[in-house]
């Protein structure tokens, strides 16, 4: 065989193997990782899709909500909060009580039927009309890290992917119309920008639009669905964006566009969304009056920077494999002592990197046990950086540095290894 024809088989084959759906036996699922690297757990006796963050997971949890709310508020978003359960008057105005009451828990107390919220639309449009508003104040960007309750059914439910109770980074920007075109674009780009610092690279577009056979689902009002997906289409096109189109997936008041991806079994499923809503306005009365002091109707924008919390954090670990990085890792460095002569000097190692880089995740393994041992279970857990120290290191006032998925050491100065860590956590690079 030539070696042009080799070099094209070796092409093909990996074009086949990277379109193959990624099975069970080639990548750890979020459910795995989750027990190995010690996350989180599901109990019987909590609830199936109720998982329990340890320490360890709800420190991922912690940074990225951190990160989204601060890049949030650089933004102009306006951060609120607001109830976890609201009368059932709330959700008959907002239609999810028609349209939605299946997928709540809903319950009896006294005389009124309340229900834990599944999303926070309604809650932000009651904030937006509690006085007048001005088109001079749009558009008004309400932000919530938001825990939402969806009864999802039993067989459904998997580790972090779908759970009953989730994070969502939630948003509805409340707008005139003309100006929804330019804040759809900027949720695009804080939705890239994010994807790119938690390192999501796999995602795919797709319009998902109505279906006016499904009357029991839609808002019935075709004229503004055709409308308004004529809006999206225009916006996703002016944006040069590669999209597939889905019919029946909207939400009951308006077309999305869902950013997909699929885990390690090939199922698909939506990591991030932007939802253009031309019901929730009308059913809510959201006005402003324009520069002639006449009153219009709002436009409403709903979005999710990063989706919940809880699936993006099952994703980043089934798209390392739990090799996270450094300023997402649960433990960013640990330090390990060579001998037992050497832990005095470690624990000073460690209280001095902690001046250096604020709120550092550091730990230390100073267990009477080989070194091979130590360095084994560092590895395990998929810490970025494992310093050694022993008698040659205390000697010279160096570091060992061991960096992940790597078996090179490396000397560094205990200042130069504080600054380089500090610019991968600060930078998130």
């Amino acid at each position: 065989m030539e070696d042009e024809d080799i070099e094209h088989l070796k092409e093909k084959l990996s074009k086949i193997k990277m379109s193959a759906p990624r099975g069970k036996n080639d990548l750890k699922s979020n459910v795995e990782l989750g027990r190995d690297l010690e996350l989180y757990i599901v109990s019987e006796v909590v609830g199936q899709g109720l998982p329990l963050l340890t320490p360890r997971g709800a420190a991922i949890k912690r940074e990225i909500e951190r990160f989204t709310i601060d890049e949030e508020l650089k933004r102009g978003y306006q951060h609120v909060s607001t109830p976890l359960i609201a009368k059932s008057d709330l959700y008959k105005i907002s239609g999810h009580w028609q349209h939605y009451k299946d997928n709540m828990f809903v319950m009896d107390v006294g005389d009124e039927k309340l229900a834990l919220r599944p999303m926070t639309c309604p809650f932000h449009f009651v904030l937006y009309k509690s006085k007048p508003r001005s088109y001079k104040e749009l558009p008004i960007r309400y932000a919530e890290m938001s825990t939402l309750f969806r009864n999802e059914k039993s067989g459904e439910l998997r580790g972090l992917t779908r759970v009953r109770q989730m994070t969502l980074a939630d948003a509805h920007i409340i707008c005139m119309p003309k100006q929804l075109e330019e804040e759809f674009a900027n949720v695009l780009e804080l939705i890239k920008f994010a994807s790119e610092k938690m390192g999501i690279n796999d995602t795919y577009y797709r319009f998902s639009k109505w279906d006016p056979k499904n009357k029991e689902k839609y808002v019935d009002n075709p004229k503004a669905w055709e409308e308004t997906q004529k809006i999206m289409k225009k916006i996703l096109d002016k944006l040069k964006l590669n999209y597939t189109e889905a019919e029946n997936e909207a939400a009951f008041y308006g077309p999305k566009l869902d950013i997909q991806y699929r885990d390690v079994y090939g199922k698909e499923d939506t990591l991030f969304t932007i939802q253009i809503d031309f019901a929730l306005p009308e059913k809510f009365d959201l006005t402003y009056i324009d520069e002639k002091g006449k009153e219009e109707r709002t436009m409403v924008i709903h979005r999710s920077s990063i989706g919940t919390t809880e699936r993006t954090m099952a994703h980043i670990l089934e798209l390392t494999q739990g090799n996270l990085k450094t300023w997402i890792s649960p433990t960013q460095v640990r330090v390990l002592s060579f001998t037992e002569r050497n832990v005095g000097h470690a624990k000073k190692i460690i209280l001095e990197i902690a001046k250096r880089v604020p709120n550092l995740r550091v730990d230390a393994d100073f267990r009477d046990t080989t070194m091979q041992a130590k360095v084994k279970d560092a590895e395990l857990m998929k810490i970025p950086y494992v310093i050694v120290i022993g008698d040659r290191e205390e000697k010279e006032k160096m570091l060992a540095v061991r960096t992940r998925g790597s078996k090179k050491i490396e000397n560094f100065k205990l200042e130069k290894f504080a600054e380089k860590i500090k610019k991968e956590i600060e930078e998130k690079i």
